[in-house]
Formats: C-alpha cells, sequence, structure tokens
C-alpha cells in the first residue's frame, strides 16, 4: 500500500512540475514576442529620407560641365542608420540630367541627419534648349526630381527614394 501511495505522490509531483514548465514556456514566449514586437518590422521604418539641398556648378566646359550635389539625409528613427553607399537619377524640368551611384560610407545618427556630396558630371545643354541668356539661367529656379536607392548595413536590397522640389544652380 506504501508504494501505490509512493506511486500516486510522484504522478503529482509530474503533474505540478509539467503544468509549472508549461507555465514558464509560456512567460517565455510571452516575453519573446513582447521583444519582438518593439523591433521595426518593415524596411519602411528604417527609410531615411533623402533629399537636394545643394546644386553648385563646379566647372563651366563647352560640352561639359561639372557639378556638386549636396543631399540630405534625414533619419527618423532612435537608432543610427549606417549607409553604405547609394545610387541615385537627377531629373531637371522631366529631362534626365545625370545619374550614378557612390560606395561612400556614413552613419545617420538616431532621429538626426547627415550630408552627403556627390561630383557629377552632365551636359546641361540636353536640359537648356529653352534659355536664351546665360545669366538668366544661373538665378532661374529649375524643378527636379531625384530619385534611387539607399544601401543599408544588414539590408539585401536597395530602400528606394523619391523628392521632388527646385533648385538654382547657384545654390549651395
Amino acid at each position: 500500500m506504501k508504494l501505490t501511495k509512493l506511486g500516486n505522490t510522484i504522478q503529482v509531483i509530474d503533474i505540478i512540475m509539467y503544468k509549472s514548465l508549461k507555465l514558464n514556456i509560456s512567460l517565455i514566449l510571452i516575453g519573446i514576442l513582447t521583444a519582438c514586437a518593439n523591433v521595426p518590422t518593415s524596411l519602411q521604418q528604417f527609410t531615411p529620407e533623402v533629399s537636394l539641398k545643394g546644386f553648385k556648378l563646379v566647372k563651366l566646359g563647352l560640352l561639359e560641365q561639372d557639378y556638386q550635389l549636396k543631399l540630405q539625409l534625414k533619419n527618423p528613427n532612435p537608432i543610427p542608420i549606417p549607409i553604405t553607399g547609394l545610387s541615385y537619377k537627377l531629373q531637371i524640368n522631366g529631362q534626365e540630367f545625370t545619374t550614378g551611384s557612390t560606395d561612400k560610407t556614413i552613419t545617420i545618427p538616431a532621429n538626426g541627419k547627415e550630408f552627403l556630396e556627390i561630383d557629377v558630371a552632365s551636359n546641361l545643354m540636353s536640359v537648356i534648349g529653352e534659355w536664351k541668356d546665360f545669366k538668366s539661367l544661373l538665378n532661374r529656379k529649375f524643378e527636379y526630381n531625384l530619385s534611387g536607392g539607399v544601401n543599408v548595413t544588414g539590408t539585401s536590397a536597395a530602400i528606394p527614394f523619391n523628392y521632388k522640389g527646385d533648385v538654382s544652380l547657384l545654390r549651395d
């Protein structure tokens, strides 16, 4: 009879341990799911905002001109974003002006901004057809569309951007 009671006691202890283990596993899973819920799940949450903040004519040649583009990259996230390069396409007044890429690396601080300067060459004559005198060209504002993709460390695909605005050739 003692063996039977001992056997029942062991079964009760097994049941208590099983329920305790089940509760602990449930608590661990809840903790993991809560932690995962706080991690951004889409690239959209990490998307830096890219805009053209400077467009400077560096060298004026008859067939080709050199420019410096100053891009502003804003980070709306609470963590820094390491950028390993970007590709870009710049259109002015609806005409393709320049395309290219850079492998410059920068880190945009959390909730901050960083600037990236890119040297480009282009033939302004392809876009200039409608202008008669050079002085009005320098002072005139142009509509532009800047698009491309930002390469972020830890992602396999470039994060796309598209920004529209206006700019003058004399703007820094």
